[in-house]
């Protein structure tokens, strides 16, 4: 097993174990519920981790992730936007 992403954002990982499995890559998320435990367990000890069941489709998961963020993008009022936002928080535009 492989460590791919750890994130405080459970909602994200679900989404990204969903794309992997959906890609024939098993994975598993670690730490989903720890969450519960800030403040009483060390802030490291809880973050969620996915993890990767075949070391050998690490590199594949990795790239899969990274091109499913995006191309940032700017907005015609200016502000820069992460590639897997499709509307500018300050004005509101589409991405066009």
């Amino acid at each position: 097993m492989k460590k791919i992403l750890a994130s405080q954002n459970i909602t994200i990982l679900n989404f990204y174990k969903q794309l992997l499995e959906d890609n024939g890559i098993q994975c598993n998320i670690k730490n989903y519920f720890l969450t519960a435990g800030v403040g009483d367990l060390p802030a490291n000890a809880v973050v969620p981790e996915l993890w990767v069941l075949n070391d050998d489709q690490a590199a594949e998961a990795k790239a899969l992730l990274a091109s499913s963020k995006g191309t940032d993008w700017r907005c015609e009022c200016g502000e820069k936007i992460e590639g897997q936002f499709e509307q500018c928080w300050k004005c509101g535009k589409s991405r066009g």
